[in-house]
């Protein structure tokens, strides 16, 4: 489905079949001979034939194109490199390039399949095999342009901003018309869904704490309307930071109250085990592998935020992390 949503502002919906969030929304900004695509949707057939078939009916010609990629996750950058061979421009934040690249490694998923190991996971060899981020990545090579946060895209009556929001990713980029009022927000702020905001890895830590500093950032902003990536538009924008903020606080008492109910120590697994999720599973053992993975990594970075706050402790015992009550 294809809706001219501002003045050349079109908003495209690529299927994500058999995956939660349903649908992504690709948004092209055309100019005068130029565009601009903001994200691309998975390496499938279902997205490839969506994201070409508006293309073509918006007469899109792709060696006149820029591909802003907001973030690694593989349902914004999949088709990254089909676009690149294309002709089209890719833009990247130049760490979130890297840790795309990265998607097609096995060595990236081997890494992850030892942090969650150290959550008390038992993720064996095929942990991974059915995980979107890794068989629906960028499956050849590409070469990008870096952008950063304070550079601008200027096409046709727009003039965005790049802005660095850390939180969801490490390096995820938004773009802002501080003229207009319209703030693309990629999953930074969502309407009727919470951004997944987890675990990075040991190098990239404090990413709850990150989140919500990047929240705070542009909470503030003039914007007049967010255009998200996953579901409808957002109207109010401030509110809906403010709801995300307190959502987080609300999952902080959650996970905080889970430590101090126990006695014994426990892995980021056990806590994972006993928080609420709108998943549609009858327990954490039932939890498909790739929804364990994104669950366990948010617990973990709601369980890193509280131990910095000083509201809990942990400690390693081998190869293993355990949290317990500061009580």
């Amino acid at each position: 489905m294809i809706k001219e949503i501002l003045p050349g502002i079109f908003q495209i919906e690529i299927p994500l079949p058999k995956n939660p969030l349903k649908a992504l929304n690709s948004y092209l900004i055309i100019g005068k001979d130029e565009f601009l695509l903001v994200d691309t949707g998975f390496n499938r057939i279902e997205c490839k034939k969506a994201l070409f078939e508006a293309l073509d009916s918006l007469d899109a010609d792709l060696k006149k194109t820029q591909v802003l990629i907001t973030h690694l996750h593989a349902d914004h950058s999949g088709l990254a490199e089909v676009l690149y061979k294309k002709g089209a421009t890719l833009l990247m934040e130049p760490g979130e390039a890297q840790r795309i690249k990265a998607l097609s490694q096995e060595k990236n998923w081997e890494t992850m399949k030892e942090d969650l190991k150290t959550f008390g996971i038992d993720a064996g060899e095929d942990f991974f095999d059915d995980h979107p981020g890794k068989i629906y990545a960028p499956k050849g090579d590409f070469t990008y342009q870096e952008i950063n946060e304070g550079e601008y895209i200027v096409i046709g009556d727009y003039s965005f901003e790049v802005i660095l929001v850390p939180g969801h990713t490490p390096g995820m980029i938004n773009l802002f018309d501080r003229k207009k009022g319209i703030y693309i927000s990629a999953d930074h702020v969502l309407e009727t869904i919470t951004p997944n905001i987890g675990f990075w890895g040991y190098d990239q830590e404090r990413m709850l704490e990150k989140y919500l500093n990047s929240l705070g950032k542009v909470k503030d902003y003039p914007i007049t309307v967010m255009l998200p990536s996953h579901r409808g538009l957002i109207a109010k924008p401030k509110a809906r930071i403010e709801e995300l903020m307190a959502h987080h606080e609300e999952r902080l008492e959650e996970v905080e109250n889970i430590i101090n109910g126990k006695s014994a120590p426990l892995t980021v697994e056990d806590v994972a085990r006993n928080m609420d999720w709108r998943i549609p599973a009858k327990s954490w053992e039932d939890f498909p592998l790739p929804q364990k993975s994104f669950a366990a990594g948010e617990a973990m970075s709601h369980l890193e935020y509280l131990k910095d706050h000083g509201r809990i402790k942990a400690y390693w015992e081998g190869r293993v992390i355990y949290f317990v009550s500061n009580a």
